[in-house]
């Protein structure tokens, strides 16, 4: 049998994207081993949201041949798609899969010749559909991925998705119902939605009346599913349906992930966010309102072209004084073909990178906060897999924060645990009580 090992950067989508590749070469005869085992091919899906990660990839890339000098490489991933000529004059790599042609990926393999390189990467404007893979196992144990929309419509000024995943196109709903029975028959207790621009879901789908209130009410519908969460969602289209059905339904975790960028009306202006600063603070509060307790994370970008000292004081104040719980600082990284490319890089390297510390000390000290609110309490807490971090086991409560037990757990299990202390990771504490909830 034909073996194969991935290495994945990037988000989310793409862990997903993943995924489906893996599917599709298991349907095809193709046996996915660990990375330290020696494949017949590595497949590095990358990402290209900074030049740093275009970099960890091209290292990666070097890296794998160097220890597997046999075994053919092959990339793909929104570097594949921005750069294909970039990752061309990296040597040995074998074959280039654009965003577009990941469906071909069995066949191209077939093809692949070590003594030459071949590039299959389309115009991502050529995409038209969902690429539809069943995904009914992950590598995950504990919770699965569901991935409902691609690509992005919006023309935020430093974003080059629209150049890497092309326009938003949505999966059908009975695609996704029926991928998630799936996923809970198979002993999945928590379902994590998740999309380039998830909350257009449904806008492209012509003939379907639906949107993404509607699915994720029918997903809580699903017998035997034990929680759903939502993964980064955009400020406008956090609806007051939406806030209120997370607030209603147990099984939705209370925790939202809503990019900021900046909290500087000039700022956002520039970067074609949508909203103002004071919209997103009504947002938040309203939250916080509706939903106690609930985890609240959010990307900031710090040193776009123009922003000030007195921009990015803005941003900093105004995080401190909402009931933010972590922040994604982002140090910003000009991408080629975004539309703020014109704008040059006016903010020094040195001074983006004071920003992002200070950003990463706020987020450490609200995190920091909201974790000992919760001490001396009871959560719930899916456990990690049957497998231990040290001494400990660790999960997630629903509204994402990271618990270590010293005895051993297992997925397929939220288990009530009292919280009695803190560490490096988030909340330390013990079982409570045990709830089968698959059983």
């Amino acid at each position: 049998m034909k073996t194969v090992s991935f290495r994945t950067f990037g988000c989310r989508l793409n862990a997903y994207d993943t995924e489906s590749i893996r599917a599709l070469l298991g349907r095809n005869g193709w046996s996915t081993i660990s990375l330290k085992a020696e494949a017949d091919v590595y497949i590095v899906n990358t990402c290209s949201v900074t030049h740093q990660a275009d970099a960890r990839a091209r290292k990666a890339i070097r890296r794998l041949k160097s220890e597997h000098p046999n075994s053919s490489i092959v990339v793909t991933g929104c570097y594949a798609q921005r750069a294909p000529q970039e990752i061309a004059n990296i040597p040995g790599v074998s074959l280039i899969v654009g965003a577009a042609d990941r469906a071909n990926i069995p066949e191209a393999l077939d093809r692949i010749n070590s003594d030459s390189l071949e590039i299959a990467v389309s115009p991502i404007e050529d995409a038209r559909e969902f690429l539809e893979v069943p995904i009914t196992e992950m590598m995950e144990k504990s919770r699965a991925l569901v991935k409902v929309q691609e690509g992005c419509n919006q023309a935020c000024t430093f974003c080059i998705v629209p150049q890497t995943r092309g326009r938003s196109r949505s999966r059908r709903p009975e695609f996704v119902l029926g991928q998630i029975e799936k996923l809970v028959e198979s002993g999945y207790s928590e379902i994590v939605l998740t999309g380039v621009h998830i909350g257009s879901y449904g806008i492209d789908l012509r003939d379907n009346e639906t949107d993404l209130i509607s699915l994720i009410s029918h997903i809580l519908e699903i017998p035997g599913l034990a929680r759903f969460r939502l993964s980064s969602i955009e400020p406008s289209s956090v609806s007051d349906a939406l806030i209120e059905l997370m607030a209603s339904e147990s099984k939705f975790a209370r925790h939202f992930h809503i990019p900021f960028q900046s909290g500087s009306n000039n700022i956002l202006d520039l970067m074609k966010r949508g909203y103002t600063r004071d919209e997103f603070v009504k947002l938040i509060t309203k939250i916080e309102k509706l939903i106690p307790g609930c985890g609240i994370g959010t990307d900031v970008i710090a040193g776009f072209p123009g922003e000030s000292d007195e921009d990015f004081q803005e941003t900093f104040d105004v995080i401190t004084d909402l009931p933010i719980t972590y922040l994604h600082p982002f140090t910003y990284s000009m991408r080629p073909g975004s539309n703020a490319q014109v704008l040059g890089d006016t903010v020094s390297g040195d001074v983006k990178k004071r920003r992002t510390r200070s950003l990463k000390r706020l987020s450490q000290e609200k995190n920091l906060a909201f974790k000992k609110h919760h001490l001396d309490t009871i959560v719930d807490v899916l456990f990690e897999g049957d497998t231990r971090d040290g001494h400990c086991c660790t999960g997630y409560t629903d509204n994402f924060l990271r618990v270590s037990v010293d005895e051993e757990q297992t997925s397929r299990k939220i288990v009530a645990c009292q919280v009695s202390g803190l560490n490096d990771l988030g909340l330390t504490g013990h079982p409570a009580s045990n709830i089968d909830l698959l059983g």
